[in-house]
């Protein structure tokens, strides 16, 4: 009887035929190319799986038969769901993709402080997306962010003896004592402001599922956060993840680069819509790993933590038609990283289609590579130059030929 390692099918349901988000419909050999870059990423974070082995609360093995050959499936046993707690996560899914678009207001609101003394302060408002966040209205910093999707929140009504609200408050749920508590300039406008967040928190994963763990961390409001299936819904091509692994290997690459960050991979609409992270790894090269799969075998316990930034540029179909191209004609090459790759400082046309078919990357140089196939980036440095870290903002050297990155968005993963 044969013992193997077996790897899960890694796209799901797939269809014989895909059409992109440009429309254009590819035949089966695309099919196949994206199957294989998909089991090259899921076979690379399998492997750095069983390599944290050593810790039998946390991993558990299962075998499974198929014909006359065992398979042994290694799995985290955070993985070990039932029947109801699967459906309720598939059920999650299913809403956030197809939840729509709600009403967002900007406005002037007067926030209490939490200081008795202080009375209220004048805060410029934004309800967008489920989030809502307030600013000093003469700095315009950032001075909280409260996501619905992340930590589930109480909406209270202060009224005043004829029945309207003068003020509300939104109060986190978990271990904290800490409340928001705003009101407009008029009873009008403080309706109007209650009406509209009634509706983002009940469209929110917050109100599905109550998510306490948030408000446990000091200042937790202070930070941009997004959650994974938000993600899921918002993300667009050319979006990137800066991760932080937790393997040795991961953090020497930090120190010697002095970063927060030891990997980096791109996100792309695939496949009716899917969205992938389109990335390149040290044993098995670039790969697709699509994103909803990534989230439910919960892979982001490889890494300390991931980091979104949002690609802020125009997407028109030219857009999508380069970056689309790049993806397919890259997914497969091998990943390499060596001392004569870091002294390569200008880059270099390979017009020999030998050498371009041979081309190897490793993450970060993927990334500098697709954004200079889009113009993002110079053509001039060559792509080797760039770690993971020169597209963080701890880099305030890089610049974009046109567009921008947003703020860094550290991903919560539904309270884990």
């Amino acid at each position: 009887m044969q013992t193997s390692i077996d790897l899960p099918s890694p796209l799901g349901i797939v269809q014989t035929s895909s059409i992109t988000s440009t429309g254009k419909i590819l035949g089966p050999d695309y099919e196949t190319n994206l199957k294989s870059a998909a089991k090259r990423s899921e076979e690379d974070k399998l492997f750095r799986k069983q390599n944290q082995m050593n810790d039998n609360d946390e991993f558990e093995a299962m075998e499974v038969q198929n014909g006359d050959q065992t398979s042994l499936i290694y799995y985290y046993k955070a993985l070990k769901m039932d029947e109801e707690l699967q459906q309720n996560e598939n059920e999650i899914i299913n809403i956030v993709q197809n939840r729509p678009k709600l009403g967002m207001i900007e406005g002037s609101l007067m926030k209490k402080s939490p200081h008795w003394f202080q009375g209220y302060s004048q805060r410029n408002c934004i309800l967008r997306n489920r989030v809502f966040r307030y600013y000093n209205i003469e700095n315009k910093k950032l001075q909280g962010v409260l996501n619905f999707d992340v930590q589930s929140f109480q909406l209270q009504e202060i009224q005043d003896k004829n029945g309207n609200t003068v003020e509300f408050i939104l109060k986190p749920l978990g271990q904290t004592q800490k409340v928001f508590q705003f009101k407009g300039g008029t009873l009008e406008q403080t309706k109007t402001w209650v009406q509209l967040i009634k509706q983002h928190l009940q469209d929110s994963i917050g109100s599905l599922k109550v998510l306490k763990s948030l408000s446990s961390y000091e200042r937790f409001w202070r930070f941009e956060r997004i959650s994974s299936l938000q993600i899921m819904e918002d993300a667009d091509d050319g979006d990137i993840l800066l991760f932080q692994g937790k393997d040795i290997n991961c953090h020497i690459q930090r120190s010697l680069t002095q970063s927060s960050f030891d990997h980096i991979g791109i996100l792309i609409r695939l496949n009716e819509n899917q969205l992938y992270l389109f990335e390149a790894l040290p044993l098995h090269g670039v790969g697709l790993c699509r994103w909803s799969k990534f989230v439910m075998c919960k892979w982001n316990y490889l890494y300390h933590k991931i980091i979104y930034r949002k690609l802020q540029v125009i997407r028109d179909e030219n857009f999508k038609s380069r970056i689309h191209e790049f993806v397919t004609e890259n997914i497969g090459k091998q990943y390499s990283f060596n001392p004569t790759k870091l002294l390569k400082f200008k880059s270099t046309m390979l017009q020999d289609p030998q050498q371009q078919q041979t081309r190897t990357f490793f993450s970060s140089e993927l990334v500098a590579a697709c954004y200079k196939f889009l113009n993002l980036l110079s053509k001039e440095i060559s792509s080797t130059q760039y770690w993971p870290g020169s597209f963080s903002s701890e880099n305030q050297k890089l610049s974009l030929q046109y567009g921008s990155l947003s703020e860094e968005y550290l991903i919560d993963f539904e309270g884990e």
